[in-house]
C-alpha cells in the first residue's frame, strides 16, 4: 500500500517537523513504556538504588502528563502553534540532530540488548546511567532539528514563555499532586469511598469480606487496604491542575464562578467515582486473575490513566460548554488530518503503542487483551483511510520471496520455550483477531512507521547515509520484538526491499506474508507463544 507521492518524496516538509517530532515524542514514549514496565519488569525494591529507580518510574507519569499539558496548550492557543511551525518552517534545524536523537534513543534502550529484559534490575545503574545520558541527547536531538536555540529562544520570548511554564507545569503533575494531596485526606471521604467500593462489589455479587477499623476489604484470598492516598485524592489532583491550567490559558473568554461552581464539583465528583470503579476492579483482578499484576500492573497504570482521560475529557467538554464561555465556541471539522501522509505513517503506531500499555494495565496476560488492540489498531487505519487509499500497488515477486524466507527463518529459529510451550488454545474469536492483527493490520502500522517515516526520514544521497539509515531504523524495529536481533535482521531486509523500489508494498507485503506462515504454523501447532 504505496504508490509514487510517498516514492518521490523527500520527507516531511519543514513546516511539519514540529508535528512529527511530537508524534513521535508520544511514539517513543509509549515504546520505553512498553520495554522497561512491561517486557523487562523493573523492580525498584530488587535494584542497587531504589530511590533513583522510583525517579525513573516516575517518569511515565511525567511524561504523560507533559504530552497532555503540550495538547491542551497547543489546542487551546492554535495561533502560538501556528507561529512555532512557521518559526520551523522559516529557521529549521541543523540535519545532523535528528542522529543525535536517534543515538539518544539507541542509549536508552541499549540495556535491554547488553543486559536481557532478566537483568535489569541486577544492572540497573548503568541502565540508569544509559537511559539518563539517551533521555538528554534525545531531548536535545529532537529540539534542535526541529528549529536552532536562538529561533527556540525568540518565539518562547513572544509567546510570553508560555510553553515552557506548561511543560513545566507538565513534569510537576505528580509532585503538585502529593502536594496538595493533604487538602483531600479527609477521614469522611475514605470512609465513604470504603463502603462505596464494599457496595459495589456487593451489588457484583461477590462475598466481600471487611475490617472497618483498618479499612481493609477484599474478596476470596485478596485484599487491599483503603488509604486516605487510595481515597481518590490522586484523581482529583490531577483533575484540579489540568482545569486550572485551562482556566489560565481561557481567563479572557471563561466564566471563572460557573466553571469552578459548577463544573468543577462535577469533575471531582466523577473522579472520585472512577476510583471507586477503580478499586472494585483492583480487587476483583486480584482475587480472580493474578494478586500481582493487581498490585503491580492494573495498580501502576491504570489510575494515571484512567485519571489522565478523564481529566482531557473534562477539558473538552468545558470548551465545547457554550454556557461557559463568553463567545460562542467555533465548531471547525476538518478532514485534513484523515487525508494527512505524515499523520497516517506515526499516529496508527502511536495508537498500536498506546494499545499496548491499556492491555499491560488491564490483562495480567497482554496476548488476552489482543482483540482490544485488534480493534483500536483497525479504528486507526479506518480513520486514515482517505490517506491510505491512494498508496495502494502490487508488490514484487523479491517481496514475496523475501516475506516467505523470513516466516521460514522465524520458525525455525524459535527459542525453544516457544516453539515447545502447548498452551490451552483460545477460544474462536480472539483466534480469528489475533490472525487479522498479526497479518494485517501490525504489519501495516510497522511498515508505515519504521520504512515509511523512520527510514525515509533518515535516508539521504550517498552509500553511507543509506546504511545509516536502514539500520537505525532496523534497530528501532527489532527493539518490538522480544527477539531483538531475529527482529533487527527483518528491519534489514524490509528496509532493503523499500530501497529497491522506493514502494512500501514491497516490505508490507513482505512483512504480512512473513507474519501469515508464522500465524498458520501457530494455528496448526497450537503454538500460541510463536505469535
Amino acid at each position: 500500500m504505496t504508490g509514487p507521492d510517498l516514492a518521490s518524496s523527500p520527507g516531511p516538509s519543514r513546516p511539519a517537523r514540529l508535528t512529527a517530532m511530537i508524534a513521535l515524542a508520544v511514539a517513543e514514549l509509549l515504546l520505553v513504556i512498553i520495554a522497561y514496565q512491561v517486557m523487562a519488569s523493573i523492580e525498584c525494591r530488587l535494584t542497587e538504588v531504589e530511590a533513583a529507580c522510583r525517579a525513573v518510574r516516575s517518569m511515565t507519569a511525567r511524561g504523560l502528563s507533559i504530552l497532555t499539558v503540550m495538547a491542551i496548550y497547543f489546542w487551546l492557543r492554535p495561533d502560538a502553534y501556528r507561529s512555532l511551525t512557521k518559526t520551523t518552517g522559516d529557521t529549521p534545524g541543523n540535519a545532523p540532530w535528528i542522529w543525535v536523537h536517534f543515538a539518544g534513543l539507541a542509549l536508552i534502550f541499549a540495556p535491554l540488548a547488553l543486559f536481557g529484559v532478566d537483568e535489569i534490575n541486577r544492572s540497573f545503574l548503568p541502565t540508569l546511567l544509559f537511559m539518563g545520558l539517551g533521555s538528554l541527547f534525545t531531548i536535545l536531538g529532537g529540539l534542535f532539528w526541529v528549529t536552532p536555540l536562538q529561533s527556540w529562544r525568540s518565539w518562547m520570548r513572544s509567546d510570553s514563555y508560555l510553553l515552557p511554564f506548561a511543560l513545566l507545569l507538565g513534569f510537576l503533575v505528580p509532585d503538585l499532586a502529593n502536594l496538595i494531596r493533604p487538602v483531600w485526606e479527609w477521614s469522611t471521604l475514605s470512609s465513604l469511598t470504603f463502603f462505596l467500593v464494599f457496595l459495589t462489589l456487593v451489588l457484583f455479587g461477590f462475598q466481600v469480606s471487611v475490617d472497618p477499623p483498618t479499612y481493609v476489604i477484599g474478596i476470596e484470598d485478596f485484599f487491599v487496604q483503603i488509604a486516605s492516598q487510595c481515597s481518590g485524592v490522586e484523581g482529583i489532583a490531577l483533575i484540579t491542575i489540568f482545569m486550572g491550567f485551562y482556566a489560565l490559558l481561557m481567563r479572557p473568554d471563561l466564566r471563572q464562578k460557573r466553571f469552578w461552581l459548577i463544573l468543577y464539583p462535577l469533575a471531582v465528583f466523577t473522579s472520585w467515582l472512577f476510583n471507586i470503579l477503580r478499586i472494585s476492579v483492583l480487587i476483583i483482578i486480584g482475587a480472580r486473575i493474578s494478586p500481582e499484576h493487581a498490585l503491580n500492573g492494573f495498580h501502576s497504570y491504570a489510575g494515571w490513566l484512567m485519571f489522565t482521560a478523564l481529566a482531557l475529557g473534562v477539558v473538552v467538554v468545558a470548551h465545547q460548554a457554550r454556557w461557559l464561555h463568553r463567545t460562542a465556541r467555533p465548531r471547525k471539522p476538518s478532514t485534513a488530518l484523515r487525508a494527512d501522509p505524515l499523520s497516517a505513517q506515526i499516529i496508527p503506531f502511536i495508537v498500536m503503542m498506546l494499545s499496548g500499555v491499556i492491555v499491560s494495565a488491564f490483562w495480567p496476560t497482554p496476548a488476552e487483551g489482543y482483540p482490544l488492540r485488534t480493534a483500536l489498531m483497525a479504528a486507526a487505519l479506518l480513520y486514515f483511510l482517505p490517506a491510505l487509499r491512494g498508496w495502494c500497488a502490487l508488490p514484487s515477486k523479491t517481496a514475496i520471496a523475501t516475506g516467505c524466507a523470513i516466516g521460514v527463518l522465524w520458525i525455525v529459529t524459535a527459542p525453544v520455550a516457544s516453539a515447545t510451550s502447548n498452551t490451552p488454545a483460545p477460544d474462536a474469536l480472539w483466534i480469528a483477531l489475533r490472525l487479522i492483527g498479526t497479518i494485517l493490520l501490525v504489519p501495516l502500522i510497522e511498515e508505515l512507521f519504521f520504512r515509511g517515516y523512520i527510514l525515509r526520514r533518515l535516508n539521504r544521497d550517498g552509500l553511507i547515509w543509506t546504511v545509516i539509515a536502514v539500520t537505525v531504523s532496523s534497530i528501532l524495529f527489532g527493539l518490538l520484538h522480544d527477539r531483538i536481533l531475529a527482529g533487527t535482521l527483518a528491519g534489514i531486509a524490509f528496509g532493503c526491499l523499500y530501497l529497491q523500489r522506493k514502494r512500501l508494498a514491497d516490505p508490507i507485503a513482505a512483512h504480512m506474508i512473513a507474519n501469515a506462515l508464522i500465524a498458520i504454523m501457530a494455528l496448526l501447532t497450537e503454538k500460541w507463544a510463536l505469535i
